[in-house]
């Protein structure tokens, strides 16, 4: 029996002796992946697409007659996008105000071609100048905006391949360049600036916008403003 025991007691302190092993061997197995990827690549998730946005606006004046679009609709570079015309100032004595049917109707024309990325205005409105009726997004010229920690930008230069997931593509992931690094950190370009005294300063870890540009499938819509993790590989 104390024989049995003997036996049963040395083979748990081996199985426990190789169980420890195979613990420390994935701990540094998990530690040097952890340290290659630090090494050789900057993620972060803090990141989103940028596009141009275009404003659709009249050249005076003017009162909208029709919208011949919508939300999210895709128009082509000198479609026309909604109807404008003058509007008649009502001379009644008991009125005041603008007549429903306003004079010399014109065409507004997309100065690009793009989506719709949001309206401002609907028939019947009355719009001064400069005023936007819509806002469009040039889709042939969408780029990535990553905000680097200023620790890791040494590591960060123009010409370096990144990838991107992309999470309205369902993570799909994109191939990428560092096209450009802002000159000052986001930060500089808030409302509020943080401007601390001396007695009340805490350091705060500012980030860089770094510009990427996309390599973009010809069947991908992306989104201004959505969500991407991006992966730039510095080695």
């Amino acid at each position: 029996m104390k024989l049995i025991n003997l036996v049963s007691l040395d083979r748990r302190r081996k199985i426990g002796a190789l169980i420890i092993i195979i613990l420390v061997i994935a701990g540094i197995g998990v530690g040097f992946n952890l340290w290659y990827q630090s090494s050789r690549y900057i993620t972060t998730d803090n990141a989103h697409i940028s596009a141009p946005l275009i404003p659709v606006s009249a050249l005076g004046t003017s009162q909208i007659i029709s919208l011949d679009v919508d939300l999210g609709s895709y128009v082509e570079r000198g479609q026309r996008v909604a109807e404008v015309g003058q509007p008649r100032v009502s001379d009644s004595t008991n009125m005041r105000g603008f007549k429903a049917v306003p004079t010399s109707p014109t065409g507004v024309e997309a100065p690009v071609s793009g989506y719709v990325a949001a309206i401002w205005a609907y028939p019947g409105a009355i719009i001064t100048t400069g005023q936007p009726i819509m806002t469009l997004y040039d889709s042939s010229n969408v780029w990535v905006t990553a905000n680097i920690e200023e620790t890791k930008m040494s590591r960060v230069h123009p010409g370096q391949t990144v990838k991107i997931k992309v999470d309205s593509l369902k993570g799909a992931t994109l191939e990428g360049k560092v096209e450009g690094i802002a000159a000052a950190t986001a930060a500089t370009f808030s409302l509020i600036p943080q401007q601390a005294t001396s007695g009340t300063f805490i350091k705060v870890v500012q980030v860089v916008p770094v510009k990427i540009a996309i390599e973009k499938p010809d069947n991908s819509v992306l989104l201004p403003g959505t969500s991407v993790e991006v992966k730039i590989r510095t080695r």
